[in-house]
């Protein structure tokens, strides 16, 4: 699997060293080299790739406010000779911080995390979806680390502002920086349903369900009235046995 990347940095001869580490790795398929931070937004803007590694201190745009302008970027690798930006870019949910000088194994390291991550993607579209068995899983980024869920395994998701708290069935919960609409669009159609403006809740997993509440696992979820018709026809209306 070919990985396409951007590589920015405006020190000419950081770029070159990267381009040598990305042809070492047989996986990286460089798409373009910028030094100007301000011709690779415009190329981003245009031209979608998987990866970027990008220094964070630049002229202009840095690193962190180039990934910040960018509605939907990329996986993101950070890379920089000051630590103290390192907090910052995690809180951009970047997936890897390389302290310079860097070295080939280094670099290595951080192309396999995005490796893995897109793998962990691409299987996520390949599994089934169906509500009735929940197979499959899902990443999360959370405390700076990724985390498999099992579909099966969670109860339902609540928004808190700007983070999503995931609820499991073995009673531990899972805070992400992305938010519920996001992830309601990113999740498999069907499999969940949204049954209030601030929860998400695995259709499998629902118990019961009166007009203005549904149970989960013991959990007393609120039903909105804007989505009640919708939660009804998705879940009982498909499985209601019938009077004759």
């Amino acid at each position: 699997m070919k990985i396409t990347c951007l590589l920015l940095d405006d020190d000419q001869l950081v770029l070159e060293l990267l381009r040598a580490y990305a042809s070492m790795t047989n996986v990286l398929e460089v798409k373009a080299a910028f030094t100007d931070p301000l011709e690779a937004h415009r190329y981003l803007l245009e031209h979608p790739v998987q990866v970027l590694f990008s220094d964070v201190t630049m002229p202009h745009l840095s690193g962190i406010d180039l990934v910040k302008s960018l509605h939907q970027p990329p996986l993101v690798v950070l890379m920089t000779a000051h630590p103290q930006y390192a907090m910052e870019g995690f809180n951009l949910d970047v997936i890897d911080f390389l302290l310079k000088p860097i070295s080939p194994d280094r670099f290595l390291k951080a192309v396999n995390k995005v490796a893995s991550l897109l793998r962990g993607q691409a299987g996520l579209a390949e599994q089934p979806s169906d509500p009735a068995t929940g197979w499959g899983s899902f990443f999360i980024r959370t405390d700076a680390q990724f985390v498999r869920l099992h579909y099966r395994e969670v109860l339902y998701i609540e928004a808190l502002k700007d983070f999503t708290k995931i609820n499991t069935a073995d009673g531990r919960s899972h805070l992400t920086l992305v938010n519920l609409k996001n992830l309601e669009q990113q999740l498999p159609t069907g499999l969940f349903v949204r049954t209030h403006r601030s929860y998400l809740v695995n259709a499998a997993r629902i118990d019961s369900m009166s007009s203005i509440e549904v149970k989960v696992a013991g959990h007393a979820l609120p039903l909105g009235q804007t989505y009640r018709e919708r939660v009804t026809e998705q879940i009982v209306n498909t499985t209601l046995i019938r009077r004759n």
